[in-house]
């Protein structure tokens, strides 16, 4: 299993690899080109050649042919009983510059591979407000690594408003949800530890706790919520040391709300086996049919044992690097002392450009609910008119739908990017690389986009079998 994610990672990283010359030079060109551009470092162990072939849906030979060039390069190494190891660059390439940022033939690529929505107009009415803010906060050296004591305040009394008593002391500002569960993942998380996560789950937290050098287990997520059996058995093997990443809120990529009972039992579970629970509420504010942000564990779940993970980014725009964790204060004290060694705070722009967009949350959540309901409905009848074959589990929100596409997706993914199209196929949201006949879609491309996607991606799947 590992060797096989291990090739579809690296069929990831080349993309649109396939030219007009033969397969085998043209994949050692296309493995030169992440080898140089620092993607794939020295020192890397290579998928074994069948795990690559079939990623890339060539022949084993294609693959050996093009290990054994760039073996004789100087770019691979073949070590006896061991693998095939990257040994270096050759040539003046630096990182940045591999098929991560552009593709040989220069086709533009139309990119479905992000669930992030386009940037509210509100964040460009209170820019001139922030510019006269910011003349207050000049005389200061303008480093907050814990964030602006009075955005932190501000968050505060939104949770104490929600019924979750909470103090600025409580709260470290983060760039983003994605530094959040970072932090989180660096500061409690480790060798001889065990991270319990839904499966499928947000990849980058996935990425967040793999890096952090854990044991990563998955359990079993379904249409009402993470399979409560099989998490009693998980935590058991967890113990007291264990820590339970979820979205109850809203579940990225699936759009599913887990209802109060399941977050109750859930929350009776992480109790019982003195699990710290990470209730990632990033997509909260994006529920389809209700005015307020969907709820997660706050107040089912041990304060004490509780961390909640937020952001503005899904509601505004991704361009504001404001996120957060609610903690207990010792928690939130390591998370801020692992801070200071990133970046010692976010920018004091983006955080007064957040304390100004919070009072107008109701509205945004308003505007973009209306349009993803709109845009769902498009989806929806894009897909069953051109790819009827298609199912995915209803949304209570979100800006993407989980797609099972009834064929393998990753070798779909594959043929899709030689055609300009950029999917993210189900294994990236699996710790266990998992969901192969998934993709998460994303709802919020103009029609014509979406028809021309739908059309494209028709001609693409293969005939299921009668």
């Amino acid at each position: 299993m590992r060797g096989r994610g291990e090739a579809e990672r690296v069929a990831r990283l080349l993309g649109a690899w396939r030219t007009g010359a033969p397969a085998a030079a043209a994949l050692r060109d296309a493995l030169a080109e992440l080898i140089d551009g620092g993607h794939l470092p020295s020192g890397r162990r290579m998928p074994g050649q069948r795990d690559l072939a079939g990623a890339l849906g060539v022949a084993r030979g294609t693959v050996a042919r093009a290990y054994a060039d760039l073996t004789a390069d100087g770019r691979l190494a073949a070590r006896h009983g061991s693998g095939t190891y990257v040994r270096g660059a050759r040539g003046g390439g630096r990182p940045g510059e591999g098929r991560l940022t552009s593709f040989d033939d220069g086709r533009p690529v139309t990119d479905l591979s992000s669930g992030a929505l386009p940037g509210s107009e509100l964040v460009a009415e209170v820019m001139p407000e922030v510019g006269r803010l910011l003349r207050r906060h000049l005389p200061d050296l303008g480093y907050h690594p814990a964030g602006l004591p009075e955005l932190r305040q501000a968050l505060a009394a939104d949770f104490t408003g929600r019924g979750l008593p909470t103090g600025p002391d409580e709260i470290v500002i983060t760039a983003g949800s994605q530094q959040a569960v970072w932090l989180i993942a660096t500061a409690l998380t480790g060798p001889g530890t065990r991270t319990l996560v839904e499966d499928p789950s947000y990849r980058g937290a996935l990425e967040a706790f793999a890096g952090a050098g854990g044991r990563v287990q998955g359990v079993r997520f379904t249409p009402t919520g993470t399979d409560l059996g099989l998490l009693d058995g998980a935590a058991a093997a967890a113990g007291a040391a264990g820590l339970l990443y979820a979205q109850t809120a809203l579940h990225n990529p699936t759009g599913v709300h887990t209802p109060a009972p399941h977050r109750r039992e859930l929350a009776a579970i992480a109790a019982r086996h003195g699990l710290l629970v990470v209730d990632d509420q990033s997509q909260a504010d994006l529920a389809w049919h209700r005015s307020e942000p969907l709820p997660g564990l706050d107040r089912l779940a041990d304060p004490a044992r509780l961390l909640t993970v937020g952001t503005l980014s899904k509601l505004f725009w991704g361009g504001i690097r404001v996120g957060w964790v609610r903690g207990p204060r010792e928690i939130v004290g390591r998370l801020v002392e692992v801070r200071r060694a990133v970046d010692l705070g976010s920018p004091v722009a983006d955080q007064l450009a957040a304390l100004l967009l919070l009072p107008r949350a109701a509205a945004q959540r308003a505007e973009r609910r209306a349009f993803l309901l709109r845009q769902y409905a498009d989806t929806e009848q894009v897909l069953r008119a051109v790819l009827p074959g298609w199912r995915w589990w209803p949304p209570a929100g979100g800006s993407g739908l989980w797609i099972d596409t009834g064929e393998d997706a990753v070798a779909l993914s594959g043929r899709a990017l030689e055609h300009g199209l950029r999917l993210t196929p189900g294994p990236a949201f699996s710790p266990h690389h998992s969901h192969r006949g998934h993709v998460r879609l994303p709802v919020w491309h103009p029609h014509s986009t979406l028809l021309d996607v739908a059309r494209t991606l028709a001609t693409l799947t293969e005939p299921r079998e009668t």
